[in-house]
């Protein structure tokens, strides 16, 4: 998930996966349609194929690209399940912190009490 959240982070990737979305391309017509040297699109293109984002198929010297629905749709599973682990959608509510209960928590620990009681 991280892998593909650090592809997801870039706008020319974006750009590049919404581009995909509507059909197969090559590096050509990608540089074309968002304004960036070879260099630059197949250096995005590796990142969205190293996470999974992207397929290539190659038709002779030709490379085109697709979209990879099976990894977008992987990805889209560790997102659920990474918000079902937050219980992000959950109707209770999270526990309350031990060191409500025991305000000596943090020195009992090793730390200085005016750690606890940072507010960053």
């Amino acid at each position: 998930m991280i892998d593909i959240l650090k592809a997801l982070a870039d706008q020319h990737r974006q750009n590049i996966l919404k581009l995909l979305a509507r059909q197969e391309m090559g590096v050509c017509e990608i540089m074309h349609a968002i304004g960036l040297s070879q260099p630059a699109v197949s250096h995005h293109l590796k990142i969205l194929k190293q996470a999974g984002l992207v397929c290539t198929e190659k038709q002779g010297k030709m490379v085109f690209y697709t979209l990879n629905k099976t990894g977008l749709q992987n990805f889209f599973n560790q997102v659920n399940l990474f918000l079902h682990d937050l219980h992000c959608f959950s109707d209770t509510m999270p526990g309350s912190s031990p060191l409500r209960q025991n305000p000596n928590m943090c020195e009992t620990l090793g730390y200085k009490k005016s750690v606890c009681e940072k507010d960053i």
